[in-house]
């Protein structure tokens, strides 16, 4: 008679144990599921790390051969669209160039990378500094400021540069009250894409 209780009490054990143990399994499989806390948006709604843009640091655009010719690195039609990308408002660009400003004195030469272009039928352009890599090759850095042109009234607009800096604009055909209109913006994402994404073609 003292057998039965002994042996009820071993089974009871035996459940317990078993309970537990799947208990413990069931969480290891649960932490392996865990998402990463950086996918997951902040309460405040901002975006999580995986969702702000990554930026490329530099990307070279052309090289200066030995006789003097512009190749570009990034085809034109690709730039054009990444041109077209930034500005973001219908502007489009169909003229793409490397254009070079002449330094003052014993100041070396500038280069920047222009995208010219049309929005509801006015003038629209934006010009970039060129990093020069020493060997004659030119990079758009991420950190390169934006000159932003839009023609108001005014068919073509030209960059006014003293030395190797723009330090104004023009209007092409000077009638009354046609201006061209500039606005500088620090950075740019010409070639910023987001984690994951495919490469701009």
């Amino acid at each position: 008679m003292r057998l039965l209780p002994r042996l009820l009490g071993l089974g009871l054990l035996s459940l317990l144990f078993a309970l537990l143990t799947m208990s413990c399994e069931t969480s290891r499989r649960g932490t392996e599921e865990y998402v990463r806390p950086d996918r997951v948006k902040a309460v405040d709604g901002s975006p999580s790390a995986d969702e702000r843009p990554s930026e490329v640091a530099s990307r070279q655009i052309a090289q200066l051969s030995e006789t003097g010719q512009m190749e570009y690195k990034t085809s034109q039609s690709e730039l054009a669209r990444a041109f077209i990308r930034q500005f973001g408002d219908g502007t489009v660009i169909d003229k793409v160039m490397v254009r070079k400003a002449p330094g003052k004195g014993q100041e070396a030469a500038g280069y920047f990378l222009v995208g010219l272009g049309l929005r509801s039928g006015m003038f629209r352009a934006m010009a970039l500094p060129l990093q020069n890599g020493g060997d004659n090759t030119f990079s758009l850095s991420s950190a390169a400021t934006r000159y932003i042109i839009s023609g108001v009234g005014c068919n073509s607009c030209t960059f006014n540069f003293e030395g190797t800096r723009i330090v104004g604009t023009t209007c092409a055909d000077n009638s009354g009250g046609s201006r061209c209109d500039l606005r500088v913006e620090p950075t740019n994402s010409l070639f910023t894409r987001r984690p994951g994404a495919a490469p701009a073609r």
